[in-house]
């Protein structure tokens, strides 16, 4: 029993001495805020590339696998219907949905390598890692 109200004694004081060096509730935001800032700086983004790509390769899976499963008989293809499927535009549906696959991979790589723009107050960084 002696150790159970020690230890909630000991929470006690703990809990008491985070929230009484908190300091003032304003200045503690503010400078939580700046720190949000200086750590997350925002990376330049190829969303072109990312949007246009996506809608490629949405829009060429849904052709290709529209395309290999319908078959002209109203339904589903069976066994032995291999000839009733659209084959080419199924190809041409798949070859669009890897092209829009290469330029989101493009967009994502372009973000990587592009330049870091940080804004604060009274100041903006732009910073550029270059490697070889």
């Amino acid at each position: 029993m002696r150790a159970l109200r020690m230890g909630i004694v000991a929470l006690i004081v703990i809990g008491l001495a985070a929230s009484a060096s908190a300091g003032d509730l304003q200045q503690s935001i503010d400078k939580a805020a700046q720190q949000q800032q200086q750590r997350a700086p925002s990376k330049g983004t190829s969303k072109a590339l990312v949007w246009a790509g996506s809608a490629l390769f949405v829009g060429g899976m849904t052709l290709g696998l529209y395309s290999f499963i319908n078959n002209t008989n109203g339904g589903f293809a069976e066994f032995g219907e291999a000839n009733a499927v659209n084959k080419k535009l199924g190809a041409a549906g798949l070859s669009t949905a890897f092209a829009g696959g290469v330029l989101v991979f493009l967009g994502s790589h372009r973000a990587k390598r592009s330049p870091s723009v940080t804004v604060a107050p009274g100041q903006v960084k732009v910073s550029k890692q270059i490697s070889w």
